[in-house]
């Protein structure tokens, strides 16, 4: 398939072609829970440790974030391709109602991932309809025990 460069459904389709994890980024203000599934997170530096998410400019868990300072990330694992369909599509105000949480930090995550990290937002950037966080983290966990659940060409895969 061919497409012109400025064609947004082509854009999506070419993107679906490559393979990205699933995760969760969550928060709390201090009144309730937010948070959503995310694909585009990243790695931004080593030294000193930096991860970037993307999130929608309006989605509520920027919102959240903003006014908190501070948020999660859970990597999914393989046995929670239906947690990751639930943070995507349920109602905000239902999404943590489907999973076992644990509070680190004051920041509710999802149990059952492949790792997880608290973050300090340390700035943020706009980019057309979307935000970019960068987070600098306080504390990580890694279960090398579990394997990590993908998203490749909109469907979820488990990796074993």
């Amino acid at each position: 398939m061919t497409a012109p460069a400025g064609d947004r459904l082509a854009f999506r389709s070419l993107m679906a072609q490559w393979p990205t994890g699933a995760t969760i980024v969550s928060t709390s203000d201090g009144s309730a829970p937010a948070g959503c599934t995310v694909s585009a997170m990243m790695s931004l530096s080593d030294s000193p440790p930096l991860v970037v998410v993307s999130l929608l400019t309006r989605s509520t868990t920027l919102a959240a974030i903003r006014r908190a300072g501070r948020f999660a990330i859970t990597v999914l694992s393989s046995a929670q391709a239906g947690l990751c369909a639930d943070f995507a599509r349920l109602p905000v105000t239902e999404r943590f109602s489907a999973t076992e949480l644990r509070e680190i930090d004051g920041l509710p995550l999802p149990t059952g991932g492949v790792a997880a990290l608290t973050c300090e937002l340390a700035d943020e950037l706009p980019y057309a309809d979307h935000v970019l966080l960068v987070g600098a983290p306080t504390w990580t966990e890694i279960r090398e025990d579990r394997d990590p659940l993908l998203v490749h060409r909109r469907e979820l895969k488990a990796v074993s």
